[in-house]
């Protein structure tokens, strides 16, 4: 896969590099005192903004894919920039335009069947071009950024993930193997806009269209929000445990729509015989995550969008091995 020439980061990495990066994004973004801002605070205050946006619609008929583009985007920014951007902001929109277009090239047909034989690339050049070009660029904004945070850095105060990785670049200064480098941050970081982006906000957009769709559930979700919530404060994650159809339904969202049916490509780590077939080790494949999101033994009728195969027969939310929306 030409992919593969992105193997910085998170996403496209293996091995060792894959494993320490992955262990130090998940325990900084767990551990997250930033600023003395947590996650959920960035999201809240992200989803303040939305809800702002939306009301400027004056309920009017519109297309929201844009603005729910920007709604996790801008969570992403605070979270590795320190700051969120205005939706106006050129910078921003610049940064969003590319996403977009990126993630509608690697969606088509030709970069699917590059994926699957990547010599047609030599042979046939076209629009990868744009898709490496706009990763290149993407990825010289992030350096300017760290730029501007190695000359800010205070290592006992840090304001974001730049900070900490910087941080642990410099802890580990001293040694020649460390996979903690400029080029794995820059990696990294697009990674985090990459993975959490187009992903999000499809899924937004899907949920309204299939809340629009199903206005019994939408009746449902309301009365359980106006129970739990009410209507003057924020949601916060400690509401969950208590909303456990709200959160049946989010579960349904994600395995109804499918989002990535095959999820990232992963490589078997030993000689492995699989319906007669042998994978020697090493072997790129790709896990077919619909096999598990549709399996009509463990929820029946899978075409069917229904928030009751996530709920137990107490209305308790229930969970499933075959839960599989992204990864495998």
């Amino acid at each position: 896969m030409f992919l593969q020439s992105l193997a910085k980061g998170i996403i496209f990495s293996n091995g060792k590099r894959w494993k320490e990066t992955r262990r130090f994004s998940l325990t900084t973004l767990r551990n997250f005192g930033m600023g003395k801002r947590s996650i959920e605070d960035r999201v809240q205050e992200e989803a303040r903004c939305l809800v702002e946006e939306l009301r400027k619609t004056k309920a009017s008929p519109c297309d929201p894919t844009f603005i729910l583009g920007c709604a996790p985007c801008n969570v992403i920014c605070s979270i590795v920039f320190q700051k969120r951007f205005d939706y106006k902001d050129e910078n921003f929109l610049t940064l969003m335009k590319r996403f977009t277009v990126n993630f509608r090239i690697l969606t088509s047909p030709w970069i699917q069947v590059c994926n699957n034989f990547p010599l047609l690339i030599d042979c046939f050049p076209g629009i990868h071009n744009k898709l490496l070009k706009n990763v290149a660029l993407t990825k010289s904004y992030i350096r300017e950024k760290v730029k501007e945070h190695q000359a800010s850095l205070d290592i006992n105060n840090p304001r974001d993930f730049i900070d900490c990785f910087l941080i642990k670049m410099e802890q580990e200064k001293d040694n020649q193997q460390s996979e903690f480098t400029i080029e794995n941050l820059v990696g990294t970081v697009a990674d985090l806009f990459i993975a959490g982006t187009e992903t999000t906000s499809t899924t937004l957009r899907y949920g309204l269209l299939l809340l629009l769709k199903h206005p019994e559930v939408t009746a449902k979700v309301q009365e359980e929000i106006d129970h739990v919530i009410g209507r003057h404060r924020s949601p916060c994650m400690q509401d969950r445990s208590h909303m456990p159809y709200t959160d049946a339904v989010v579960h349904e969202i994600q395995r109804y729509i499918d989002l990535v049916p095959t999820g990232v490509p992963h490589a078997v780590t030993t000689d492995i015989k699989f319906r007669n077939y042998l994978i020697p080790k090493g072997t790129m494949i790709m896990t077919l995550l619909n096999s598990v999101l549709q399996d009509d033994k463990e929820f029946p009728n899978p075409k069917i969008f229904d928030p009751g195969h996530f709920l137990d027969e107490n209305g308790n939310l229930k969970k499933s091995d075959y839960f599989m929306p992204f990864s495998a």
